[in-house]
């Protein structure tokens, strides 16, 4: 007779290494997001400690090498048994393992971001511990086996050696710590990695530092605690701090908004559902979104351009604006946090293992579609109050002169990048466009010496050319033209976002913005009008920026071997815009010099 039913003995998980391989390589991360990791576990020892914020040190040491051998360390004082390592470090996947079984807060979540860091991204690694009057070194191996070293597991040394066989001097260790270790109120750790992937010798510290200030697993850390940077022995920063970024007028104070309790979202079949955040374990949290004074997007704060999202203390997710479908010019001034700790449930654990995303579910999909409503909301208003301002702007202003110019661009930029990139002369004609470079013919009627003349008509050149390929750069204005990806909407632009500028869902129409509302231009128009030479001339300047940022766009994908500092001053800066400036010479004389210049639109022509 078959049994139905068996009672299954129990027993513990047998778990190749294979698999570590396999979720190891999802680590694969670069060294910032790898410190940040060892930061947040010794932040997490100090909470378990009960150490204040302002006593909380951590000194990040790194030295470099001579023959595959430099390194990174960071050190904490609180220090680890042999039994916090058995019980805590060595396990993989333990939720609780940051929390040691306390009821804290803490950054970390499973326990395997600061091991997979050592295991995936050094030659070899270690932990040098020091507890009790007891020191463990604890590390993997160059074959990513990890276990005590010999001779190291609970050796009962003084505090002195144990400073010594560490690597640490009683100069950098700030006096309240030393004094703790001398009467062994207190320990220390140094997690050591040697030979960090792609910087084996010589260490980037600078780089790491900038980077480190704008991570979402490190900047909320270092904005409340002393993180001390050494390299080769060097003093390099004091107290690592994020900078500070100013808010844009009108929009100082962070907007706060309550997530509510239920949202209604949508299954994977599209059919709606309402979507529970909160309950009597969990309180609805709440988004603050702030503003910058400067455009994130494209400068050194572009990682900063995003919405971090915080359990019930760090960070578990990240979502740059643009992953969340908002590509409005005004989202370049937008960052912020969505606090939400229900993501954190155990019965629906939203928490991915790397912390950089959520998992896809349903209720991940109501918040993050919440978020973005809310941001949105955000562009809009800031986008009233661009308009508003742009008002005084718009009255002052024609787009005769840059319609003309667009004209007399589309007549010139394929024969000109054609002729001194490609160096085939006037035969070059009717090539095809490629990656956002456009090429063409055109020999159409412009203006000559002092003549006005009509704008031309665009692709009127020699040379067949297919309809895919015959489309040019499109230039506007903004504050002043429709957007033609929104037909009766306009784009608005902060003096910040540079003088000639395309969203991203620009570059694939190409379309080039030219900022009105940057600070010459406006100085331009407010001084002068929208009919002075001087206005005309910064025009002219634009369009010379994208000619080079076409040749530029070119040269990379056509020939990304000669993509050098070399051949682009020689080639770009130097040929391309010396024969712009000869064209502009014998077809723009009147545009650019007379006071009083008219364009005389096709229609009038004719």
């Amino acid at each position: 007779m078959i049994k139905s039913q068996y009672s299954i003995l129990e027993e513990k998980n047998v778990i190749d290494d294979h698999l570590l391989d396999i979720i190891g390589n999802e680590f694969k991360f670069d060294h910032e997001k790898g410190i940040a990791e060892w930061l947040k576990n010794s932040v997490d020892a100090y909470i378990r400690s009960n150490l204040s914020d302002h006593e909380q040190t951590i000194i990040l040491r790194f030295l470099d090498g001579t023959s595959n051998n430099a390194s990174f360390e960071c050190v904490d004082f609180n220090g680890m048994t042999a039994n916090d390592i058995d019980k805590a470090l060595k396990r993989w996947g333990d939720p609780e393992a940051a929390k040691r079984g306390l009821k804290k807060k803490v950054y970390g979540g499973h326990g395997n971001g600061g091991k997979f860091y050592m295991r995936q991204m050094f030659e070899s690694s270690h932990f040098v511990s020091y507890k009790d009057g007891l020191l463990n070194v604890f590390g993997f191996n160059i074959n990513k086996k990890y276990g005590f070293a010999s001779g190291f597991k609970n050796k009962k040394v003084n505090y002195k050696d144990a400073l010594t066989i560490a690597g640490l001097s009683d100069k950098i260790i700030p006096t309240f710590f030393l004094e703790k270790i001398m009467n062994g109120e207190s320990g220390f750790t140094v997690v050591k990695g040697v030979a960090p992937l792609g910087m084996k010798n010589k260490i980037k510290v600078i780089k790491i530092c900038e980077k480190l200030k704008k991570h979402p697993q490190s900047m909320r850390i270092m904005e409340r605690i002393n993180v001390k940077v050494i390299h080769n022995g060097d003093l390099v920063y004091e107290n690592l701090k994020p900078e500070k970024i100013k808010s844009l007028v009108g929009f100082e104070t962070p907007i706060v908004l309550e997530i509510p309790e239920k949202i209604i979202g949508k299954d994977r079949e599209g059919e709606e559902k309402m979507i529970i955040l909160s309950n009597k374990k969990f309180n609805s949290g709440r988004l603050i979104l702030k503003t910058s004074e400067l455009a994130l997007s494209n400068s050194k704060y572009s990682e900063l351009n995003r919405i971090d999202i915080i359990g019930e203390l760090g960070v578990i997710a990240s979502y740059n604006l643009r992953e969340l479908g908002l590509y409005y010019p005004q989202t370049d001034y937008i960052y912020g946090e969505c606090e939400c700790a229900i993501l954190e449930d155990p019965e629906d654990d939203c928490v991915m293992n790397d912390r950089t995303k959520l998992a896809d579910n349903e209720k991940t999909r109501a918040l993050l579609q919440w978020i973005t409503q809310q941001t949105k909301d955000l562009c809009e208003k800031i986008a009233k109050r661009e308009q508003k301002e742009s008002e005084e702007i718009k009255k002052k202003m024609s787009s005769d002169f840059n319609n003309f110019l667009d004209k007399w661009k589309n007549r010139f930029m394929s024969k000109i990048l054609s002729e001194v990139l490609v160096g085939s002369g006037e035969g070059d004609q009717g090539n095809t466009n490629e990656g956002g470079v456009f090429i063409g013919t055109g020999k159409g009627a412009g203006e000559s010496g002092n003549n006005k003349k009509t704008g031309g008509d665009e692709g009127d050149g020699e040379g067949e050319q297919k309809k895919k390929s015959s489309r040019f750069p499109k230039v506007l204005l903004s504050g002043y033209d429709d957007d033609p990806l929104t037909p009766g909407a306009q784009v608005f632009l902060q003096p910040t976002q540079g003088l000639v500028y395309q969203r991203s869902q620009d570059v694939k129409e190409g379309i080039y913005w030219i900022n009105t509302s940057s600070p010459l231009a406006k100085a331009i128009l407010d001084r002068y009008d929208s009919n002075s030479p001087r206005w005309r001339d910064y025009l002219f300047q634009r369009y010379v920026d994208i000619f080079v940022k076409e040749a530029l766009i070119r040269l990379e994908k056509k020939e990304p071997e000669r993509f050098t500092a070399v051949t682009i001053d020689g080639e770009i800066l130097g040929k391309v815009v010396q024969r712009i400036h000869e064209v502009a010479s014998q077809d723009l004389q009147s545009f650019l010099f007379e006071e009083n210049y008219e364009v005389i639109s096709d229609d009038s022509a004719k």
